[in-house]
């Protein structure tokens, strides 16, 4: 069994070297350090968001230049991390999860291959829904953010930041996943869902629902927004209702924080 477990993380790893095998170019000698400070994700106290594994990657081999939280997040040592590269982050993942990487980074590379070449640097990654497993047999589900840091020539990603952050509490059981990436100023977003494994150039919410979820930020009821939008309350409550089935969120308020935590509100 073990050995069986092993063959297939090494098969997914060679799937996602492969997506990246096209990435011309050399990660710099900036120091880690620098990066960290420079994005604001070090304090006094260390790391700022407790719950989430936090990385500085190279892309081009999938290595760890940084690693913290992981005995916490997902107890594996950071040791293991820098030891065994990106197979330590899969060997915490769920079997039947594996897979769901090597597709979300090519849904990456080719979000970047449609962006305009002055934004593809700028982007931000998002993959909803990545099962982990803690060593109790816990299986938990996770956002992870990737934010680029370098690029090759081409815009494709050399180095970048990686945000895998718990979001059990804000979920319902999560059957399927979903990318996201933004460019620029949103001059550009694709979603990727695994329910129908496209690449899309829309946003997970329509202009509509959007426009409702920015209301519920600010503590609207259905009859206030139905007012300001000149809807129904009951169209209110169903683009509400829609909302959290895509997400598979717990409630209203889980749902404007995975909303946030995923970039669509600000």
């Amino acid at each position: 069994m073990l050995e069986n477990s092993n063959y297939l993380i090494e098969s997914q790893l060679k799937k996602c070297l492969e997506v990246f095998n096209e990435i011309t170019g050399k990660v710099s000698d900036v120091s880690v350090e620098s990066y960290m400070q420079q994005i604001g994700f070090l304090n006094q106290q260390g790391t700022t968001i407790v719950n989430a594994v936090i990385a500085i990657m190279d892309m081009t081999s999938l290595t760890f230049r940084y690693v913290a939280n992981t005995d916490v997040s997902l107890g594996i040592s950071t040791g293991d991390f820098y030891n065994k590269g990106f197979s330590a982050f899969l060997s915490s993942m769920p079997e039947e999860n594996t897979m769901a990487i090597p597709t979300l980074f090519k849904f990456l590379l080719d979000s970047v291959k449609l962006a305009d070449p002055l934004v593809r640097n700028k982007f931000v990654a998002y993959g909803y829904g990545i099962k982990h497993r803690r060593p109790s047999g816990k299986v938990f589900s996770t956002l992870v953010q990737i934010f680029s840091l370098e690029s090759d020539k081409d815009g494709k990603p050399l180095l970048c930041l990686v945000v895998d952050q718990d979001i059990e509490h804000l979920t319902r059981n999560v059957t399927q996943y979903r990318g996201r990436v933004s460019f620029g100023n949103d001059d550009l977003i694709t979603t990727f869902s695994s329910e129908d494994m496209a690449l899309k150039v829309q946003d997970i919410f329509s202009n509509r629902e959007i426009d409702v979820l920015k209301y519920l930020l600010r503590g609207h009821e259905s009859k206030q927004i139905a007012e300001k939008l000149f809807i129904s309350s009951n169209t209110v409550d169903n683009h509400r209702k829609n909302m959290l089935k895509k997400l598979e969120a717990r409630d209203t308020t889980a749902l404007v924080q995975l909303s946030k935590l995923l970039g669509i509100l600000r």
